[in-house]
């Protein structure tokens, strides 16, 4: 793909994608462009501020959902209106709290909760 071709892009990427593809199609932007990221890469991401500041690019990140949406969700899954069956659960009691930190990383996906118990 040209560069500057693209006003926009929105990145689904999966937590282990490649850096690579996040600055490719941040470069692939025209001026005034934007890029938004609702998705994941573990590693960080490298943007020059040339391109942000004189071509008037931008990077937007998502929160996700408010504080208030997560209690929402929480409720219907609770009610048992929201189905979490395609997700899987990796569970571990609060002691094992370093544990769980550490599944974070091998999990498979962004369909794998760890979940800390107490």
């Amino acid at each position: 793909m040209a560069a500057g071709l693209n006003e926009s892009s929105i990145e689904a990427l999966g937590p282990n994608a490649a850096v690579a593809t996040v600055l490719d199609s941040f470069n692939a932007l025209r001026r005034g462009g934007k890029a938004i990221n609702i998705g994941g890469v573990a590693d960080p991401i490298p943007l020059e501020p040339f391109p942000l500041m004189c071509l008037q690019k931008s990077y937007i990140g998502s929160l996700w959902f408010t504080a208030a949406e997560g209690e929402d969700m929480a409720a219907t899954a609770h009610a048992g209106t929201l189905n979490l069956g395609v997700f899987e659960h990796e569970r571990f009691p609060l002691e094992r709290v370093n544990e769980a930190l550490d599944a974070i990383d091998q999990r498979s996906g962004g369909f794998t909760n760890v979940v800390i118990m107490h």
